[in-house]
């Protein structure tokens, strides 16, 4: 095989090529602190890495829809927490009230007046929204769940409003306000306005009877709350299972894709030696001209 200068420079240029090829890959690596600048620098690592931030934008949205049901569930306890407060200062007016014997009329109009009172502070409380919407209205589009007026239902219920909140589970956000709060007609504002009429009614009403409504109204706030702690328990699980799986994504993305910095400045510095020495031995082989062919 014969060997010509011009066999010896196309070696030595492609070769000085290639390893300077190199050089500029390594270089810009080490700046980006990326393994993987274009698709064809590792095609499979692009695949793994592309499928790696999908899941990281689902995880990432699980623990958005995590902070929004937990914004909601939060807004519901401490809603349906006052209502039980207000509903057993109703039972202890009741109470007070049905003492007639020791009560004046102007007592009497006065407790009726703070019956009346706490009526509107229970719709205030039904009414509780997070980002315009009613927690206690179900899938409605209104802004309200309760007439303020007269405390008629006008959200929509038996529609449950579920989040996801992983891959496999879902949280319903909502609290459905005639469970919470008694169905229309015998919830707890019309019970509520009927102690306040009764109290000042002559003869005064069966004060002892709305007692023991006031009993059961208590206890489906307190069954509505064990419900939203029990879906809130939840959410801190998951929470902590989204957290996890993002440094876990986190971690492997950064496998795939972010570089080993003292392994990348090794190889870089055992590059450039060899374009350096690359160029040297051209620069020794290869120092015919023309002239040199012409003596």
């Amino acid at each position: 095989m014969r060997i010509t200068q011009r066999t010896l420079a196309d070696n030595n240029i492609r070769n000085m090529g290639t390893n300077l090829a190199a050089v500029a890959k390594l270089n810009d690596q080490i700046t980006s602190g990326k393994a993987i600048t274009k698709p064809s620098d590792n095609p499979s690592g692009t695949a793994t890495a592309m499928r790696t931030r999908t899941d990281l934008a689902a995880n990432d949205q699980y623990g958005a829809n995590i902070t929004q049901a937990g914004t909601t569930l939060a807004a519901a306890d401490g809603a349906l927490a006052t209502v039980g407060d207000m509903l057993r200062r109703v039972r202890d007016l009741t109470t007070q009230a049905a003492s007639t014997g020791s009560q004046s009329p102007e007592s009497l109009k006065a407790l009726s007046i703070e019956v009346a009172g706490l009526r509107d502070g229970l719709l205030a409380m039904a009414n509780r929204t997070v980002d315009g919407r009613p927690v206690f209205g179900g899938a409605t589009s209104t802004s309200q769940a309760y007439d303020t007026t007269t405390g008629a239902f006008t959200g929509r219920a038996g529609v449950p409003l579920d989040v996801r909140v992983s891959p496999t589970e879902t949280v319903r956000t909502d609290v459905d306000g005639p469970t919470a709060f008694g169905p229309p007609g015998a919830d707890v504002f019309a019970l509520v306005q009927r102690i306040a009429d009764e109290v000042t009614a002559t003869p005064t009403g069966d004060l002892t009877a709305s007692i023991g409504d006031v009993d059961a109204a208590l206890s489906r706030v307190t069954a509505a709350r064990t419900e939203v702690g029990v879906r809130v328990n939840r959410l801190d699980t998951v929470k902590a299972v989204n957290a996890d799986a993002a440094i876990s994504l986190g971690s492997q993305l950064g496998d795939v894709e972010d570089i080993d910095t003292a392994k990348a400045y090794l190889e870089l510095k055992l590059r450039q030696n060899a374009y350096d020495a690359a160029l040297t031995v051209s620069s020794q082989t290869i120092q015919n001209s023309l002239v040199d062919f012409i003596r």
